[in-house]
């Protein structure tokens, strides 16, 4: 049945969760809002927040992982970084059915986008150039490990993504780059990180307060520091 994996708890939709991040210099926060069951699985509204530029997109989960409607994670820090963002394609789930997600689980998804500079930073004559790129990443999952970042320590999913991505130019040889994130269920992204550098590191986990009488409902996989 396709309820049966949903809410994905590798990407928990789950209304009222918000998840704050530091990105570089800046944080970045994601709240899940207006969470709607239907025959695939859930829908919602995903807020997203950055330097005080609020944007927000669809996710669904259903029964071959959970989409977004920027195409996932790079979609997303482009939305948030000011650029204005058109999704011209987007290809697999941003991270798949939990059956995938095991040690030597694999995935492959593929974003094309068209970008364009903010209002504020129009060249003479009022130009924002367009600029088409095309993501294609390869994910595979390491395996099970303790990682601590600023909200705490989690055990989580080591994933190493090598992404591909590409100018608008058919001849374009491209760019590769490996990267990790890490998963935590019931939680969802806690760290990515390139290299030596840490793009992306969880600062605090936010519920809505329970009901009177109701215990709080705590993300699996997270111990006391």
């Amino acid at each position: 049945m396709p309820q049966a994996s949903c809410p994905n708890p590798y990407f928990p939709l789950e209304e009222g969760l918000r998840l704050t991040y530091r990105a570089g210099r800046s944080e970045l926060s994601l709240a899940t809002r207006e969470v709607k069951s239907t025959p695939e699985g859930l829908t919602s509204t995903l807020a997203v927040d950055m330097k005080g530029k609020v944007g927000s997109t669809e996710a669904t989960c259903s029964a071959d992982g959970v989409r977004t409607g920027v195409g996932g994670l790079e979609g997303t820090l482009l939305s948030a970084s000011g650029m204005d963002v058109e999704v011209v394609s987007s290809e697999g789930p941003v991270v798949p059915a939990p059956a995938a997600m095991v040690p030597g689980g694999t995935w492959k998804n593929s974003l094309s986008v068209k970008l364009r500079p903010p209002e504020s930073s129009k060249l003479p004559g009022g130009i924002r150039p367009v600029l088409s790129s095309t993501f294609d990443k390869e994910a595979t999952v390491v395996g099970e490990e303790d990682v601590t970042v600023a909200a705490g320590t989690f055990k989580a999913l080591k994933v190493r993504n090598v992404t591909t991505a590409r100018s608008g130019r058919a001849d374009s040889p491209g760019r590769t780059l490996e990267s990790y994130i890490w998963f935590a269920p019931g939680v969802g992204i806690v760290k990515v990180a390139t290299g030596e550098n840490t793009d992306l590191e969880l600062l605090k986990v936010e519920r809505p307060t329970p009901a009177p009488g109701r215990p709080e409902k705590k993300p699996a996989g997270t111990r006391k520091r």
